[in-house]
Order: structure tokens, then sequence, then C-alpha cells
């Protein structure tokens, strides 16, 4: 990428900022940051900046005019209905167009050339995606996680480090799943769904379900 390009993130928590610019920078070779806040939070010292970057902040408390502000645009938080609120709150100030989105792939995962990418996809190193299988809007995929082969990844869809699906797993919109969970063939979970870390997930799960356990089994419903 143009190393003069600026990537504007959407939204601010601290500890997960590093994490978020290491792999534009990683991926991108994106060097140059906008953080664009939604609410009013204190970048504190567990941000540590790389000396390279050239950051600038701006808040829509202080900023009344945002549209300055083009893509590409990225996301600086994860879990589902976190991103959809950042961005719902920010489609209000900038005529965001999903397809302004970066995919942030680091360059150690494996994506493989018939899987279906949307826009603003993260995808943390030592990750494999299978074949034919569909990412969704700001899907985030964590550290050395392992998609199989045809599975659907729907919006704002996050996998937690180690996690490992199936062939022909699908997964609903806004749905979490927990580190190192286990997910066999042809199960499907609802959306606004979570599922605990280590679960070994052997049925279906229905839409806004929190589930867990080994075998992973529904413990309530959403409010």
């Amino acid at each position: 990428m143009d190393e003069n390009a600026i990537l504007n993130m959407l939204g601010c928590v601290p500890p997960l900022l590093n994490i978020q610019m290491e792999l534009a920078d990683e991926a991108q070779n994106i060097k140059n940051f906008r953080i664009l806040k939604n609410i009013p939070v204190v970048i504190n010292e567990h941000f540590i900046p790389d000396k390279e970057w050239q950051i600038e902040v701006f808040s829509c408390y202080e900023t009344e005019d945002y549209s300055e502000f083009h893509g590409p645009y990225a996301f600086s938080v994860v879990g589902g209905q976190s991103k959809e609120a950042v961005y719902s709150a920010f489609k209000k100030m900038i005529l965001l167009k999903n397809e302004e989105f970066l995919n942030l792939i680091h360059p150690t995962s494996y994506v493989s050339r018939s899987v279906n990418l949307d826009f603003g996809l993260q995808v943390e190193p030592l990750s494999a995606i299978g074949a034919c299988t569909s990412l969704g809007f700001g899907v985030n995929i964590r550290r050395s996680c392992s998609i199989g082969h045809h599975c659907i990844l729907d919006d704002f869809v996050t996998l937690n480090p180690g996690v490992t699906l199936s062939g022909f797993v699908e997964v609903g919109k806004h749905s979490e799943i927990g580190s190192g969970a286990s997910v066999k063939d042809n199960i499907s979970i609802g959306s606004n769904s979570i599922i605990g870390a280590g679960s070994v997930v052997v049925r279906d799960i229905p839409p806004n379900s929190i589930a867990y356990g080994n075998p992973c089994r529904v413990r309530r419903l959403k409010d």
C-alpha cells in the first residue's frame, strides 16, 4: 500500500490498539493512523505505539466535521456487538462505504484461493481458512484459528485465539466463539450467540444462546 496512506481506525480500546495497528503494519505496511473515537476513552499505558508510526487522535466530542475523513477504514475494537455499535455511530457522521474497509490479513496466515471475502476482515497471525469458505463483513479471526472448508461466517463474527471449525460450519451474525473452542462438522451456531472458551460443540446452537462445556450445551438465552 502507498507508504503515505492514512488508515482511519474506528473506535478505541487501548489494550487492543497495538494488536490492530501492528496487524495493519505487517499486513499492509501502514504506518500512518487516525484514531477516531466515538466515546471519551483515555488512551493509557496499555497502548505502546511503534516509533515509526504517525498517529492522530480525534473524538466526535471535539470534532464536528468528519467530512474530510475518507477511507480506508479498519476497526480498532473486537466483538460483533461492539463493532456494529462503532460502525453505526460513525455511519451517522461519515458516509461510510463497506468497500472502503481494508481486509487486514497477516502474512503468516493462509487463506485458500476459493474463499469468498467481504470487507473489513481482520485475520491475525498463524490462522488458516479452508476452501470455499465465506467470510462476512467485519469478521475478526484472531491468532492461531483453523477454519475448515465450506464454512460460513456471517457479519461481525469473532473467533478468539485457537478456535477450530471443521467443515460446513455456519456461524450467525454477531456470534463470538471463545478461545480454544472446537466445532464439529455440519454445525450451525445461531446469530448473537456466545460459545465459551474450550467448548466442544457437537450439536446446533440456537440464536441468542450462551453455551459452553464439553459437550457444549446452552446454559441460558440472552435477554
